[in-house]
């Protein structure tokens, strides 16, 4: 089965997720639960592009004949507008109300009054581009942002733009979806927590800098590996802005069980890592397979053990326990799960640059990208996770026997 083929059937296990009020201002990252319509136009009222001279129909064609045209009136931005009199000026700010009847607003630079100071008494057009004519820097109505217009869709992840919009609209709070909470369960007689324990003399130590934190003396005999799994997938989680529930277990069937039956009714969806092989100790295999989970070897590498299931109500999705398997199975099928697009739809097209690349002819193959300085992404080597941590993309190689080189178009997902 292609990972993409995977993704979907797991389309079935994304949690629902209840809504709740949230302030506008606070709203950055989150997911809108409906349509955001717009009430009113923006602007609402017709407002200048630029700081100069609003005149009327008779002024402007006046000052293209190069007449000078009297100034009536000075509006600061905030500030009522001030009646134009025929063939005159008023100075107007941007983002100041255009008077009524203007034809055009003359940047002060096109004129001979100074950009700053008192308004003059009169102005003079010095010189006007070609393209300049009726309703020239003056924005109308609605020009941003028409009355009763879809701003924000519903399902949409607001970015600092969205909240700015939002405030525009005058909309102090907005309603979004309520935040995922998803359970990540480590698993593994062998793991050692950063900042718990450090590995014994001659352990194993994978992906992580070494820790200065001492070893408890009661720290049990044997080789241990840094648990790199639980840091890494909940600062994923965080990131797309759900909150993670971390736990780890050893291979024991009964205290699996407790976690699990721990994180039922207080999470929405949850994670485990490793126990997934067909060795002697797997300890989610043996504990879930069957009546709660299904276990599958995808064509994928690296991470091709996978599986998925529910606790009860509860959806689970089970990773391999090498760091580059379980980080490439989050951004593959967690987070295509946890955004509601499928894996299929999130490939962006890209340029190779770098030596060959292989096809194998069993699997599709992920790697490690970096961008170049036009643009293209060049390939990081190994699928080693200190490979990853330096990679702007991963780089789907499609199954096959022939090779990508440079200047073929590759498939890859922003990390």
């Amino acid at each position: 089965m292609d990972p993409e083929d995977y993704s979907d059937l797991l389309a079935d296990l994304a949690p629902p997720l209840g809504t709740e009020i949230v302030s506008a201002h606070e709203a950055i990252g989150r997911t809108t639960a409906g349509d955001v319509a717009a009430a009113h136009a923006v602007p609402a009222f017709p407002t200048s592009a630029m700081d100069g001279f609003a005149l009327d129909r008779e002024a402007w064609t006046a000052v293209r004949e190069g007449d000078g045209v009297p100034v009536i009136g000075d509006v600061p931005a905030g500030h009522d507008s001030v009646p134009l009199r025929r063939c005159s000026a008023v100075r107007v700010m941007t983002g100041s109300p255009v008077p009524t009847g203007a034809e055009a607003v003359v940047p002060v630079e096109f004129t001979d009054a100074r950009p700053t100071g008192p308004a003059p008494e009169s102005i003079r057009v010095t010189s006007l581009p070609p393209t300049a004519g009726r309703g020239w820097n003056i924005r109308s109505v609605g020009e941003d942002i028409a009355t009763g217009a879809l701003v924000v869709p519903s399902g949409s992840r607001l970015t600092a733009a969205g909240v700015g919009t939002l405030a525009m609209l005058g909309l102090d709070e907005v309603e979004v979806l309520r935040r995922p909470r998803v359970g990540v369960i480590v698993t593994g007689d062998e793991l050692r927590t950063l900042g718990s324990a450090t590995p014994a003399p001659g352990a194993e130590a994978t992906d992580t800098e070494p820790t200065d934190v001492p070893p408890p003396e009661t720290e049990a005999a044997g080789p241990t590996i840094r648990n790199s799994n639980l840091p890494m997938l909940s600062s994923a989680i965080s990131a797309l802005g759900c909150q993670p529930v971390e736990a780890t277990c050893g291979d024991d069937t009964s205290e699996f069980l407790t976690l699990l039956r721990g994180m039922e009714d207080t999470v929405d969806l949850v994670l485990t890592t490793g126990g997934i092989s067909a060795g002697a100790f797997e300890v989610v295999r043996q504990t879930l397979e069957g009546r709660r989970s299904r276990f599958v070897r995808l064509g994928m590498r690296p991470g091709a053990p996978q599986g998925f299931g529910r606790f009860g109500s509860l959806p689970l999705l089970h990773f391999p326990g090498t760091p580059q398997g379980a980080f490439l199975s989050f951004h593959l099928f967690a987070q295509s799960l946890l955004t509601g697009h499928s894996l299929r739809e999130r490939w962006t097209k890209r340029v190779y640059q770098g030596p060959e690349l292989a096809e194998h002819p069993r699997a599709v193959t992920f790697g490690p990208g970096a961008f170049t300085g036009g643009g293209e992404v060049r390939d990081l080597g190994r699928t080693r996770l200190t490979n990853f941590a330096i990679a702007d993309v991963i780089v789907r190689i499609p199954r096959g026997t022939g090779t990508i080189s440079a200047g073929s178009i590759i498939e890859c997902l922003d990390i």
